[in-house]
């Protein structure tokens, strides 16, 4: 009986090993080119995702489903000169295919003359939100990013960026262009090019970090702590709704079991745009490692004004009353993930109940999604 359990375990760890194989070997051919001995580029690699998800929202204020195509990107990757230069560059699509070029998504160069230090170049994410926003979508767990990021007005910039780190600590900072567009194409150009002119406001940021996994004994355990300030001006496209965003992140992992806690606070905003306070708790356990995966999140948003929070722009405010504008938010989600090839190519469901109240009700329903995420 033991021989004859032996021997299962053993066929299926092979068969495991086998189809985990012939999956990175599929991957493989993304890798157009790598040899290290060449001193000028040792590696080309095309990069691309894809993220179609079905949504059903149910509230108080009415009902609306559709099948998105939430992300289509492509581009590549390059590693040149004993890879202390790295070049990236990709475009996206929209949804429905309608312009198969929508625009830049990053592009930017990336010197690395030591391990620990980097300066980057071009359109980038800028360094605020370590988990929501500078994680890629492609590992992200749920559907959508937390409400409390999405009404930041946070999206990639021209910028320049320095990153280091000594032992455990690491420290971060980068001044970015306020009029960079955001979008072109079919969805509706605007700006002067892909990069911008460089004549609206500015921002900069500063930020530090910590491992801490060593402390706790963990497999994983990280903080950081940033900060955005924007000198805004009329007009500018992105990180121009508030002067000051504050972002603290912690994100801890252990074998099966993970949590990530991260908050922001944004001041400084006109109008309705008056301060505002958020965070959420994100729990995951594998049930089946590398297989299948329980998610959880439980959101929070509250402002000084009345009309200070917004609602998720997708599906929640396109049926909401009051234009998706309250004081208080709150937002319960729970889903799966099944990784068919880890995070390049997993199916995800989930439902997510919120409630946006304010003068009255402005929102209370509950999202099913339903939907396939694919990257190379």
């Amino acid at each position: 009986m033991t021989l004859l359990a032996l021997t299962i375990g053993t066929q299926a760890t092979f068969a495991e090993d086998s189809y985990t194989a012939t999956m990175d070997e599929l991957w493989s051919h993304a890798t157009l080119y790598k040899d290290d001995r060449n001193p000028i580029l040792q590696e080309f690699k095309l990069r691309g995702r894809y993220q179609g998800q079905y949504w059903d929202v149910d509230a108080d204020q009415g009902s609306q489903s559709n099948w998105e195509d939430r992300r289509s990107r492509f581009g590549f990757d390059a590693k040149l000169f004993e890879k202390k230069v790295e070049v990236r560059a990709d475009f996206q699509s929209n949804d429905g295919f309608e312009d198969i070029y929508d625009g830049l998504v990053d592009a930017y160069v990336r010197w690395k003359p030591t391990s620990s230090l980097s300066l980057t170049l071009g359109k980038m994410k800028p360094l605020i939100g370590q988990y929501d926003f500078l994680e890629s979508t492609n590992s992200q767990p749920t559907f959508e990013r937390s409400q409390i990021f999405n009404q930041l007005n946070v999206n990639r910039a021209t910028g320049l960026t320095v990153e280091h780190g000594i032992d455990d600590f690491s420290w971060r900072a980068g001044i970015y262009s306020n009029d960079t567009p955001t979008t072109t194409g079919g969805s509706g150009s605007f700006g002067d090019g892909e990069f911008g002119d460089m004549n609206g406001g500015f921002s900069t940021t500063l930020g530090v970090g910590y491992d801490l996994k060593k402390t706790l004994c963990t497999d994983k355990a990280q903080v950081n702590l940033d900060w955005l300030h924007s000198e805004r001006e009329d007009g500018d496209f992105v990180l121009g709704r508030y002067d000051d965003i504050l972002s603290a992140s912690f994100v801890v992992k252990q074998e099966a079991a993970a949590v990530v806690l991260e908050g922001f606070f944004a001041s400084g905003g006109d109008g309705d745009d008056s301060d505002v306070f958020g965070f959420f708790i994100q729990p995951t356990y594998d049930i089946i490692p590398k297989k299948l995966q329980l998610v959880g999140r439980y959101s929070f948003s509250d402002s000084s004004g009345a009309l200070g929070v917004v609602g998720q722009s997708r599906y929640e405010r396109p049926v909401a009353d009051n234009g998706g504008r309250g004081d208080i938010y709150n937002a319960f989600y729970g889903g799966v993930q099944y990784f068919i090839h880890g995070d390049k190519l997993k199916l995800m469901g989930g439902a997510e109940w919120a409630q946006l109240r304010g003068n009255g009700e402005a929102y209370e329903g509950t999202t099913l999604l339903t939907g396939i995420r694919l990257s190379f």
